[in-house]
């Protein structure tokens, strides 16, 4: 199975923002969660879930020292581990996104 785009036709609120992409898993309520709250703001990003691509589970645990932490979302190159809807919240005002 490929990673599918998410959201990737909605136009954006504040013009097109840096790439994000969650890594996650569709069993986890965290990942939902975050992929309920983009979606809801129209914010595009890249879903990729790690229970069938593996390429995704290696790249999640290259960034954290050998766990498949979920979500993992990266924001313009920056990675959040298991990020609360606060810091997520934070890094796209950070970014300007939202």
């Amino acid at each position: 199975m490929q990673n599918v785009p998410y959201t990737d036709l909605r136009a954006s609120r504040r013009g097109s923002p840096l790439p994000i992409e969650v890594y996650g898993t569709n069993w986890c309520a965290a990942t939902q969660m975050v992929r309920r709250y983009l979606d809801r703001s129209g914010i595009p990003y890249i879903y990729h879930n790690m229970d069938v691509d593996p390429q995704a589970a290696r790249q999640v645990e290259w960034w954290t020292g050998g766990f498949r932490s979920h979500p993992t979302i990266q924001i313009g190159g920056n990675i959040l581990v298991e990020p609360s809807m606060d810091e997520l919240r934070s890094a796209l005002r950070q970014f300007r996104i939202v």
